[in-house]
């Protein structure tokens, strides 16, 4: 198994349904995308029993039990097992990749190895072997684009979609730079899709939701349509994921900011505040925006149209957002005068904003009848 550009990382995965399995697997660039990627062939040995390991040799820890170990092991009742090994800025040493090739040079295999290296040597003695016996995929890239579009190819291929360059280079566009983002909107345009072989520029806008808005889109919209409990969660995650709690906070007020002029602006266009049909709404928005005598705030002007959709449903929940300010400012206070624990701030920010919430669609209701 020689070099397989990315477009052919399928063949590696109907190979290893065949049982036709590397010993050795390297894929070479961003790691966060390598190891994506991989998942698809090494998934396909754990469905047929194999055991996986992984060693990420960047943690210190983890370095130290790789290097004290075998180089290889049997699974349990002689299953095959599988090695993750991510490699940091030191490589593996010379007597430890002996250890490693040894038993396929004398004709064992009853594990498999995936190494994952932002870069790697064509003279490193892993690459060689790789070259000859097992499989190197290389991810190379001037710009993370540049794979992302690759990633965009080759799933259209696979889903049998058709999108010309312009389109492709709006979806581009619009996603940025964020792996996961990426993949994430791609599958959501093709579950969107279905049944149509070209995706164009109108459906990507439709649906496409772009990264700078995901984190604000996310979050604020959140807050109108999942539970308190739902919602904390979420925060708890960006908590986990090392996001700063003024961080958070900020997010929130953008997201209610962008809710305030949205809402003044909805105001003197009362007919695109009415409409309840995106596809509708998309088509005056587009008007509005090419109109030269018309002014549009420039957080709104550069907001995705289905962002400023939903926040204009969100915004049908609440006559005034006065209290959203006040919530924000006390918690803004508790987390810097007070020194209160991030978790609990946001917790009562979050309860206090449901009460009232819930309080205004009773009044509403109310009203109604």
């Amino acid at each position: 198994m020689p070099l397989f550009p990315p477009l052919q990382l399928g063949k590696l995965v109907d190979l290893a349904k065949q049982n036709r399995v590397a010993p050795v697997y390297i894929f070479i660039g961003p790691l966060e995308i390598t190891l994506e990627k991989a998942k698809e062939v090494y998934r396909v040995l754990q469905e047929k029993g194999s055991v996986l390991e992984t060693y990420d040799l960047r943690d210190r820890e983890q370095k130290k039990e790789f290097l004290n170990s075998k180089g290889y092991q049997e699974g349990l009742f002689g299953s095959k097992k599988v090695y993750l090994i991510i490699l940091g800025p030191e490589d593996i040493p010379q007597s430890k990749v002996e250890e490693i090739l040894k038993p396929f040079r004398e004709g064992l295999q009853t594990f498999t190895w995936f190494i994952f290296s932002e870069k790697m040597e064509e003279d490193h003695p892993l690459y060689k072997f790789a070259l000859e016996k097992g499989a190197i995929i290389p991810y190379y890239a001037k710009k993370k684009e540049d794979l992302l579009e690759v990633e965009l190819l080759a799933t259209l291929k696979e889903h049998n979609f058709f999108m010309d360059k312009k389109t492709a280079a709006l979806f581009l566009d619009l996603v940025g730079g964020d792996y996961f983002h990426f993949k994430r909107e791609l599958e959501k345009l093709i579950l969107y899709c279905l049944g149509e072989g070209t995706i164009t520029q109108e459906k990507i806008w439709e649906i496409v939701v772009p990264l700078e808005d995901s984190a604000l889109y996310l979050l604020g919209d959140a807050l109108f349509n999942l539970s308190p409990e739902k919602v904390l969660r979420t925060i708890t995650n960006l908590l986990d994921l090392k996001k700063e709690p003024s961080e958070i906070l900020s997010y929130l007020y953008k997201y209610f900011k962008k809710l305030q002029i949205l809402k003044e602006f909805l105001r003197e266009n009362s007919e695109l505040e009415r409409e309840e049909s995106y596809s509708h709404f998309l088509r005056l928005w587009e008007a509005l925006k090419e109109n030269p005598l018309q002014e549009i705030p420039k957080i709104l002007r550069d907001s995705h149209p289905f962002s400023l959709f939903s926040a204009k449903k969100n915004l049908q929940k609440v006559s005034d957002l006065a209290f959203v300010f006040d919530l924000l400012y006390q918690a803004e206070l508790e987390l810097k005068r007070d020194y209160k624990p991030p978790l609990r701030v946001f917790h009562n920010f979050v309860f206090n904003f449901w009460k009232n919430l819930r309080s205004a669609s009773l009044k509403q209701d109310s009203k109604e009848l």
